[in-house]
């Protein structure tokens, strides 16, 4: 960092509180006409117009902070106040004498602004005049490196309240909260629903900047998120701009210690509006201002068709309310699946095979951290189900998708009130084929399925889990895409007795999926193979439980038919019932045996032939630990 050479009120300051440190420590005394020479420029300097006098120091403080900038860069400073007390760095007590020599006098403390605000950071809890205190980061950087005439924030390209597609009554209630200085905006709808966007456009108006904050990037010790909050108020009193604190509830912790801070080491330090954003469920917190609450409810398809149009730049309105009812996404996320769609056409019309790229692009950025998205290639011809199955899940796939009809046309939302998610539980023995039919339900509606990673979502840290789990539900319910929880069990088991706290935090767990699940308001579908392991009070929020039994005779022999693809080479004459009643397996054995099968006439080079259909369907049958007889009837 260096000085610019042509400020005089730098060459002064570097001149005249040489002198002074020189007099404090015991040289010859300065004439009047110098000490009023010194004292003229320190104090033009001061009232400079800086961002550092929107800090609100005290005349004495702010030639405190002048003199420990000067100290850090020009070395005849530096080296006049450490040959005051024999350190590199000057001490409290130091500064203190400099500021008193130039007719500066006032007592600095720890609870003075200067510590307040963190502008002066020291090891020592409680500072005293042989603390050496450091100058602050980002002061040292405005002191040196921001030009004292052009110091004001540069106008931030954020859209307009009358360009965002929400309702008229949100947008005036956001407009006019923003005005009202002093007080607390929160701003709680859904992640990925335009809280940020909107509540920027709602400054906007106000005439106000702001300086964002992202809970969920600061620090999880309590001392160190204490210097970022502090760090974050300077900021915007050096830049003159308001803080923005996005997803404030991440800072919630089993203690509050976090999110107490945010009061006691950002609000109260920062004049004017605080403007936050959260998610449905607002944390408590005691502001010590008045607090104004707006939430956002969830987009209309109307207003996802608008933003659809709007987005893409192109296209008719019918393309829009097309694309709403395909990909009903919130928001934030039509807006970035858009640039990705736009981005994949290369500059060519877009077609829907870009827009279905964007879309994917999103959701894997959203949700690839805990879970992985399932390519199906399957069809409904490819199953084998009784009727009264079939029906439930053409009921299922009804209730998704005529949930807009339901509950926005015919009202039943305001009725139901919450838990207007969907979801289901299929239970049944392994290989009966409860992943594929969730799958080919998500195909069937045209939305992408992903499959949660326990090994990532579950944590041993206490917290973590059910943190990786509300950022894996929001993501879902802002890309409108289905979660599949394989063995289910794992997670949704049934709660215990505390015996330890173990248990006791494994049921906070259980508690937490409970209150999730029941303000879902996406798609999750469970499997499990022992629904019994399950917790009975997930099951009562549960809007379908489908149970997968064994198929029975001709569906096992029909299982063994379809197994077959068309362009497989198979021999005639083989007998699929007979592989049906020798061997009792379900679907997911039936398709391993085939596919075995497949790789031995592969390597045969031959068609796939009821011997080899009878050897690898033996090879299954004594994996899951059963004897085959010996038989020549399934033999072509």
């Amino acid at each position: 960092m260096t000085i610019d050479p042509k400020s005089p009120h730098w060459r002064a300051l570097v001149c005249g509180l040489v002198d002074l440190a020189a007099q404090a420590g015991g040289a010859d005394r300065l004439s009047p006409e110098t000490l009023r020479t010194v004292s003229e420029e320190l104090r033009s300097c001061l009232d400079a117009p800086h961002p550092l006098t929107r800090l609100g120091l005290e005349p004495h403080e702010l030639a405190c902070v002048w003199t420990l900038a000067l100290s850090h860069v020009d070395w005849k400073v530096a080296r006049t106040l450490a040959g005051m007390d024999g350190d590199r760095r000057p001490s409290l007590g130091t500064l203190m004498q400099v500021c008193e020599v130039a007719g500066l006098s006032g007592e600095i403390s720890g609870s003075s602004t200067l510590f307040r605000l963190g502008i002066l950071e020291c090891e020592d809890a409680s500072p005293d005049l042989f603390s050496r205190p450091k100058l602050a980061s980002d002061v040292l950087a405005h002191l040196l490196e921001t030009s004292p005439l052009a110091s004001e924030p540069l106008a931030t390209q954020e859209p307009r309240m009358a360009d965002l597609c929400i309702e008229q009554h949100t947008a005036s209630e956001l407009t006019r909260a923003a005005r009202v200085r002093g007080a607390v905006l929160v701003v709680s709808s859904m992640p990925g629903s335009g809280r940020r966007t909107c509540v920027t456009a709602a400054a906007r108006e106000a005439g106000t900047q702001l300086t964002h904050v992202d809970a969920r990037k600061l620090a999880r010790d309590p001392m160190t998120l204490r210097g970022q909050l502090r760090a974050v108020a300077r900021a915007c009193r050096l830049s003159g701009r308001q803080p923005l604190v996005t997803n404030l509830d991440a800072l919630v912790d089993e203690k509050g210690e976090r999110l107490e801070l945010v009061a006691s080491d950002l609000a109260a330090l920062v004049e004017g509006t605080i403007f936050v954003t959260t998610g449905v469920h607002r944390p408590k917190l005691e502001w010590g201002r008045p607090v104004i609450v707006v939430e956002m409810k969830p987009p209309t398809s109307a207003q996802r068709a608008a933003l659809w149009s709007t987005s893409l730049g192109e296209g008719t309105p019918e393309d829009g309310e097309h694309l709403a009812g395909l990909y009903p996404l919130a928001p934030a996320l039509v807006v970035r699946a858009t640039e990705a769609a736009k981005a994949h056409a290369g500059g060519r019309a877009l077609r829907p095979d870009d827009i279905y790229a964007g879309v994917r692009t999103v959701l894997d950025d959203k949700l690839g951290h805990f879970a992985k998205r399932l390519t199906v290639t399957q069809t409904w011809d490819d199953i084998v189900l009784p009727p009264e199955q079939m029906e439930s899940i053409i009921e299922l796939v009804a209730r998704i998708r005529e949930r807009r009809t339901v509950y926005e046309e015919w009202g039943f939302a305001a009725k139901v009130g919450k838990g207007l998610g969907v979801s289901a539980l299929f239970s049944g023995p392994p290989g009966t084929g409860k992943t594929m039919v969730a799958s080919l339900i998500a195909r069937e509606l045209g939305l992408e399925i992903y499959q949660v990673d326990l090994a990532k979502v579950v944590s041993k840290w206490i917290g973590e889990t059910e943190k990786n789990l509300a950022a894996l539900f929001d993501a879902a319910e802002a890309g409108h895409a289905v979660l599949l929880f394989d063995e289910a069990d794992a997670l949704f088991g049934k709660r215990t007795d505390v015996k330890s706290s173990n248990d006791r935090n494994a049921n906070l767990e259980t508690n937490y999926l409970l209150q999730r699940l029941e303000s879902f308001t996406g798609i999750c579908l469970l499997t499990s193979n022992h629904e019994s392991h399950i917790d009975p009070a997930f099951q009562r929020r549960l809007s379908l439980h489908l149970r997968f039994d064994v198929p029975d005779l001709a569906e096992r022999a029909h299982l063994w038919s379809v197994m077959l693809p068309a362009e497989a080479p198979r021999a005639p004459g083989i007998d699929f019932a007979a592989l049906a009643r020798k061997y009792d397996m379900t679907g997911g054995y039936i398709r391993n045996a085939a596919l075995r099968a497949a790789f031995l006439a592969a390597n045969a080079q031959t068609a796939i032939t009821g011997v080899l259909l009878e050897r690898a369907a033996r090879a299954e049958y004594e994996s899951m630990g059963k004897l085959a007889y010996e038989s020549t009837e399934v033999v072509s």
